[in-house]
């Protein structure tokens, strides 16, 4: 634990450094006290050939008190506290080329996250080809960076059906208002340094936002995965809340998975939604579920939306603290199920109230209250998030 609590510093303290050879576009930044600096995100250096590099990376630390009730069992309470995630990593631009790689300290070893190579040049191909590890397959729920998810976690069904990253394949196009993508997937490089047991994995994605300006929204899209053998599949394990519970639903899918489900989106000026659905069947069982929200910035803010990559995006405070204000509010609700009787578990229902507050543009902090009930358990919990990236 302590060598996250001295990594968080370090990083941010070496935020303004620039690579060899590049310079630093500080441009903004320098009319800035240097203590906002480190809420702004990292520099982005660029040559003169509009090359850039930049570092890259987070820091979330969860804390919660839960309550947990089996029918007819004992009642476990408890507070926990733990970080979520603690990433560093590069990110660059050369020519028609991107890359990325990230890695996280969080856990039993340091486990490499996204790590790939995007080529993209619309005067050869329309289409842009991403080859390394990245997402086997997505949802708008699971495009959304957890940087800019509107809940410390995710529904549950994102879960409980694995939706993780692995190393392939993947092409696609990123329109105006419209998105879609077919890719291959097999190991992850954790995996296929541990030696574990692997399989296929196919997967296709596309959106469309027949509604998009400033301030109006309205997103739609569908998706679809095909996941060959239980052996070496996605981790399909599912939490009612914060990611410190102990009570998890554990679907048995078996061979022959198939996934596939459907999404919606809107906003309205401060006010927007989300909802999915999606169930995934094998040949030894089934899981289904999906969840509804809504949000609403206090303070006006519009959330954001990269059309491109049919997902929510960052939301900066039109008023942060930098600039004399008291930053973004935003409250939210949802509704969230899952059905996981026919695979070997339990149905869960829960509802899920959330405050955040956006300080600056690249810090939040979120409070997250869940009332959870299942065939087996009920549950609530009061949890916090504070996260920062770069």
């Amino acid at each position: 634990m302590k060598k996250y609590i001295v990594l968080a510093p370090l990083i941010l303290t070496g935020l303004g450094m620039s690579a060899p050879g590049l310079a630093a576009d500080n441009s903004q930044s320098e009319t800035k006290p240097d203590i906002w600096r480190l809420f702004q995100g990292a520099p982005k250096t660029k040559d003169a050939h509009g090359n850039t590099w930049k570092i890259r990376g987070r820091v979330l630390w969860d804390w919660a008190s839960i309550s947990e009730t089996g029918v007819g069992g004992p009642k476990n309470s408890f507070d926990d506290s733990e970080f979520r995630t603690a990433r560093v990593g590069v990110e660059a631009k050369r020519g028609h080329f991107k890359y990325k790689a990230e890695v996280d300290f969080v856990g039993r070893g340091t486990t490499a996250k996204a790590v790939n190579v995007v080529w993209s040049d619309k005067d050869i191909l329309p289409v842009y080809i991403k080859v390394g590890q990245m997402k086997a397959g997505n949802t708008m729920e699971e495009s959304t960076s957890s940087l800019h998810s509107t809940f410390t976690e995710r529904g549950m069904i994102t879960d409980a059906v694995g939706l993780d990253r692995r190393i392939g394949a993947e092409l696609g196009q990123a329109g105006d208002n419209y998105s879609w993508m077919v890719g291959a997937w097999g190991n992850s490089i954790n995996g296929a340094i541990d030696g574990k047991p692997t399989n296929t994995i196919l997967a296709a994605r596309a959106s469309y936002a027949p509604i998009l300006d400033a301030d109006k929204l309205v997103h739609i899209g569908a998706f679809m995965r095909r996941t060959n053998t239980q052996r070496g599949a996605p981790s399909r394990s599912a939490r009612w809340g914060s990611h410190l519970v102990t009570q998890k639903i554990k679907p048995v899918l078996g061979d022959n998975a198939v996934l596939y489900g459907a999404e919606f989106a809107s906003r309205f000026g401060p006010f927007h939604t989300q909802a999915e659905y999606m169930a995934e069947d094998g040949d030894i069982g089934s899981v289904s579920g999906g969840f509804v929200q809504a949000g609403y910035f206090l303070t006006g803010e519009a959330r954001g939306y990269k059309a491109g990559a049919g997902k929510f995006d960052r939301t900066k405070p039109s008023r942060p603290l930098s600039k004399g204000g008291f930053g973004a509010w935003e409250i939210a609700a949802r509704f969230d199920t899952l059905n996981a009787r026919s695979a070997g578990d339990e149905e869960a229902d829960t509802w899920t109230l959330g405050l955040t507050w956006y300080p600056e543009s690249h810090v939040r902090v979120k409070i997250n209250y869940t009332d959870a009930s299942a065939d087996t358990f009920t549950a609530k919990g009061l949890y916090t998030r504070l996260q920062i990236d770069w």
